[in-house]
């Protein structure tokens, strides 16, 4: 239950603290008085979007505080299972809005995501908007409504059935992507595997190219430079007397036979002899080059293949024998993906084969549990709608079957309804007026309501359309539902805001230029003078005298079925 509700700077509400009761809690007001503000102050706290517009202009912060005292438990247990502090059966929540956008929530005044505040509210109050009963004229929503009338084990049901189609869903994406053309598949997988036989046969090795290039320069060269070796070899170590070996020895045993005679000249001489050993060092080089040099044509013929090989290669494949081999890579990963896939392929058709069998079970029960819930609950509305001045109603649910699964099941479901006795049935769009809307949608929150656990039911403008003995209808309807819990009630009908417990005047003023909204509570008195402003806006005494009539009706009404006296 709803005990206290802290507002401000939301809107054209600078500060609010109310204190609700246990029952019927009426709110009304002028046109424009900002009666739905209350309403926007409790969805903005429980986590429903909004934008900072809602904060009051020239103000930083917007704030509202709900305090519950949760008699039936869910909203408590949900605190112990997320590690939320809590004491006694009290729940506060808390949001604060800033004009930076920042917005932040609290539970028992601990930090918390406003997913944890929208699950949490869930269990403690249930909002139905003023234009919630447009939402009967929508047939998309209609199998949404008929199973929120289920109990657990249908939802458990639903519930399994959900995970099993986005099972089905992610199956057939897969598949999807593996692709059903089995041509171009296999024309694929044939031109992968010739390129990777390709480059697989021309055995690359990294580094290779430059080696060969080298080796080409030289083959293509050979005989210039066996011509110039030769001619550098005569010079240092030809057979003459004039090479440098022949010279450099000469001059190496000149100075030898002087060695010995200081230090300076056995200092010169192995100098001399260090030249000696790197002449003949590269004297051997020289000679031992031109004899690896193989000046074959066929060896030459060789190596230019090899490059044509490979010149051939990066053409198709890459700019160099490591962009090759990498591609390569990549040939063979899709190819093991596509030999993969055909395997996936056969194992995703057996798997949604497999859950469509699993699928078609669950709805079929699916399916035979919302006729059955159908029967009960046009049986109840029908009963509420007769209560609410609908004598000849009668309500239907149609549910077709179809051939394809959807995320609900097999089913599609439309709300049909008679409203005159020897009428047929037809959509509500197509037969319902505003009014006979409202008293449907008020029928089947009755339905809904009395069968649900939680404790705080919101009702926005329910009234929309209604008057006369259909008002009076709907205001003993909602008496009968609050009767065990409590209902804020937002309402232009003298009827439905006699029946209150509790009774809240919203205003609107012009305070030092600017434009506030106020809410206050009604003693008996200033609920009589209220119930005039709603009958026809005069306070006369026979208006008070009517209207206290109304409220002593309403008030015997009560005490007849919750057994309270006024």
């Amino acid at each position: 239950m709803l005990t206290h509700l802290k507002a401000s700077n939301i809107a054209l509400i600078e500060k609010v603290e109310l204190v609700l009761g246990s029952h019927l809690n009426i709110f009304s007001g002028e046109t424009g008085a900002g009666k739905s503000m209350l309403i926007d102050s409790i969805q903005f706290a429980i986590g429903n979007r909004t934008s900072k517009q809602i904060i009051r202009k020239g103000e930083d912060c917007a704030i509202v505080e709900l305090i519950f005292i949760d008699k039936i438990g869910m909203g408590l247990k949900y605190l112990r299972d997320n590690q939320i502090p809590c004491e006694g059966d009290s729940i506060v929540i808390e949001r604060l809005l800033y004009q930076s956008g920042r917005t932040l929530y609290k539970i028992n005044h601990t930090i918390a995501t406003r997913q944890m505040v929208k699950e949490l509210s869930a269990f403690l109050i249930d909002v139905h908007g003023q234009h919630e009963p447009q939402s009967l004229l929508d047939v998309s929503k209609h199998i949404k409504m008929l199973d929120s009338f289920g109990e657990e084990p249908f939802s458990l049901k639903k519930a399994s059935y959900k995970k099993l189609y986005e099972r089905w869903q992610e199956a057939k994406s897969n598949l999807q992507k593996i692709g059903d053309n089995d041509r171009k598949r296999l024309q694929l997988k044939d031109m992968l595997t010739f390129q990777i036989n390709e480059i697989a046969s021309a055995k690359l090795k990294l580094g290779e190219e430059q080696t060969l290039k080298e080796h080409y320069q030289i083959l293509s060269h050979a005989e210039k430079i066996m011509l110039h070796y030769q001619k550098a070899y005569d010079a240092l170590d030809g057979e003459n007397e004039l090479s440098c070996s022949a010279l450099l020895g000469k001059a190496v045993h000149a100075v030898q036979e002087i060695s010995s005679i200081s230090a300076e000249i056995n200092s010169l001489y192995e100098q001399l002899l260090g030249i000696e050993a790197t002449l003949q060092d590269v004297t051997y080089q020289i000679r031992s080059y031109t004899d690896t040099i193989d000046y074959s044509p066929d060896a030459l013929q060789e190596v230019q293949n090899r490059l044509d090989i490979i010149y051939r290669l990066k053409q198709k494949y890459g700019n160099s024998v490591e962009d090759i081999l990498a591609y390569k890579d990549e040939c063979e990963k899709e190819l093991r993906e596509l030999v993969d896939g055909e395997y996936n392929k056969e194992k995703l058709l057996s798997e949604i084969a497999e859950i469509e069998s699993k699928l078609n079970s669950l709805a079929e029960e699916i399916s035979k549990d919302r006729k059955t819930i159908a029967e009960k609950i046009e049986k109840e509305i029908d009963a509420h709608l007769h209560d609410l001045q609908m004598p000849y109603a009668k309500f239907e649910v149609a549910i077709n079957d179809l051939d394809t699964f959807n995320s609900s099941g097999k089913n599609d479901v439309e709300f049909l309804i008679r409203t005159n006795l020897g009428d047929d049935m037809h959509p509500l769009s197509k037969i319902a007026s505003g009014g006979e809307i409202s008293r449907v949608m008020l029928a089947i929150k009755a339905v809904l309501v009395l069968g649900d656990t939680i404790d705080t039911v919101i009702f926005d403008e329910i009234d929309t359309g209604i008057s006369g003995i259909a008002a009076q209808k709907v205001a003993e309807k909602l008496a009968v539902i609050s009767g065990d819990r409590q209902v804020l009630c937002i309402t232009h009908l003298p009827q439905i805001a006699a029946m209150g417990d509790e009774h809240y005047l919203i205003e609107k003023e012009a305070v030092n230029g600017k434009t506030m909204t106020h809410l206050k509570q009604l003693n008996d008195s200033k609920i009589q003078e209220e119930l005039c402003r709603l009958m026809g806006g005069f306070v006369t005494p026979n208006a008070m005298q009517s209207a206290k009539e109304i409220k002593e009706l309403a008030d015997h009404y009560k005490s007849e079925i919750n057994g309270r006296i006024s």
